[in-house]
């Protein structure tokens, strides 16, 4: 294990997904449903907790990758695409299901995308930074 490149490529790697998080909140009615159903989430401290959040789910993802990296298929960007849908699969699916009882299927259907689209260059960029550091 080499967890320097993890923690290193997993600040990166959590920059990119608050990067990405960032433009899909501009989807229009995304940020109306969320400020109408969560009204506190626009507040300056939790908005700093969740940018926090965010950064640490990358650098969690960047240290879990330099534990099981030789056990993923694949080589480069292809090895980190898959890590990413890995962990979309165990992790990204759970806001998307919550929500379907109560949120309107277009919100969820794109929290379902933007999962699968954020963990997959997310996964691809630490796979790539991981093999140059």
């Amino acid at each position: 294990m080499e967890w320097k490149k993890g923690l290193i490529s997993g600040i990166i790697a959590g920059i990119v997904m608050l990067i990405i998080g960032s433009a899909f909140m501009m989807i229009p009615g995304v940020t109306e449903w969320y400020t109408e159903k969560f009204p506190e989430m626009m507040a300056p401290t939790a908005m700093s907790i969740m940018t926090v959040g965010v950064v640490l789910g990358g650098i969690i993802m960047g240290l879990v990758y330099s534990v099981i990296n030789s056990a993923i298929p694949g080589e480069g960007a292809r090895k980190g695409l898959n890590y990413g849908i890995m962990v979309w699969l165990l992790a990204g699916l759970t806001w998307p299901i919550m929500i379907m009882g109560f949120a309107p299927a277009y919100l969820w259907i794109a929290e379902l995308i933007n999962g699968l689209i954020t963990y997959s260059i997310v996964g691809a960029v630490l796979a790539i930074i991981y093999g140059k550091l």
